[in-house]
């Protein structure tokens, strides 16, 4: 099986979308996930990266076929990265900023910005 039958089990038998619902959150066209998976066109990386962070697939499993399709759940420090991966690939220039100033801040200034966000935190 090549990565673009794969493509196409993943969407049509596992998640169990269109190829318009998948193009949609892949943020693709229609056309562009027909022409994947008819091997027309070869997947770029950064859909093969989106469909593994969108849908939690196993990037072994879509790439090659190995193990399991699904990703096994993330632990606490992988989903920091997952977070900041995202972020990254976002326009959100002022979580972006707030976070690189919140590392600049020294020990004592960054325990006053955690009572802060405890405190929004217990009125949301």
């Amino acid at each position: 099986m090549e990565i673009y039958d794969r493509v196409k089990y993943l969407r049509k038998d596992f998640l169990h979308l269109t190829q318009d619902e998948f193009s949609k959150k892949l943020n693709i066209s229609r056309a562009n996930v027909a022409n994947i998976e008819s091997g027309r066109v070869s997947i770029t990386e950064r859909t093969v990266q989106d469909i593994c962070r969108i849908f939690s697939i196993n990037e072994d499993w879509l790439r090659f076929g190995h193990g399991d399709i699904e990703r096994p759940p993330m632990g606490k420090g992988n989903e920091l990265v997952e977070l900041i991966a995202d972020l990254v690939q976002t326009d959100d220039d002022f979580s972006k900023q707030f976070i690189i100033e919140y590392l600049k801040l020294s020990d004592d200034e960054k325990e006053v910005i955690k009572k802060i966000m405890r405190n929004v935190k217990e009125y949301l």
